[in-house]
């Protein structure tokens, strides 16, 4: 259980970048991402959530942001009626490669960046968030079915979904992307 000033800033510190760009990939805008990540700390800082027997804190952040953001989302769009917005629905998903982090110096890479935004966007927004989280941000299956309200055996399914088509599509360059990495 996180109990102090520092212990919170720290978790900040830790999981704040992924927080805000697994928001943005959502589909929400830039300031609201920020606000709803405010939103989640000013919570677990003021104590009205507690987080005894929570065994992934960044798995239970991520959970807490999602679940923020349509909370945001159905304020916002006040003329839907609550019963009608199913939380476990599929939610557009956009993977945006940013190689400028890993020291773009190279018109190669550039190229590599292109491939792989054209290859995702092959896949469903469903299919991009679930490569997302299985291979960025590493979790296992447990955790996205968790994450995503869906069964181990579905999420395990639609990863393997996603790779088989990518593999169809792109076989050789998937090769190629894989021993370069």
């Amino acid at each position: 259980m996180i109990k102090t000033g520092k212990e919170i800033a720290s978790m900040y510190s830790l999981y704040v970048d992924d927080l805000f760009t697994y928001g943005c990939y959502l589909g929400f805008e830039r300031e609201i991402v920020k606000d709803a990540v405010q939103d989640v700390f000013v919570k677990i800082a003021t104590g009205s959530d507690k987080l005894t027997h929570i065994s992934n804190i960044k798995l239970y952040l991520f959970k807490s942001l999602k679940n923020r953001l349509i909370d945001i989302h159905k304020y916002q769009k006040e003329h839907i009626p609550l019963e009608g917005v199913d939380p476990s629905e599929e939610m557009p998903f956009n993977i945006y490669v940013d190689v400028e982090k890993l020291l773009i110096e190279k018109e190669e890479q550039m190229q590599i960046k292109t491939e792989i935004e054209q290859m995702l966007c092959t896949l469903t927004d469903r299919q991009r968030e679930i490569i997302y989280l299985r291979y960025v941000q590493e979790y296992d299956y447990i955790q996205i079915a968790e994450l995503l309200q869906i069964s181990v055996h579905g999420c395990r399914k639609l990863v393997s979904t996603a790779i088989h088509s990518l593999r169809e599509k792109f076989g050789s360059l998937i090769t190629l992307l894989a021993f370069l990495s």
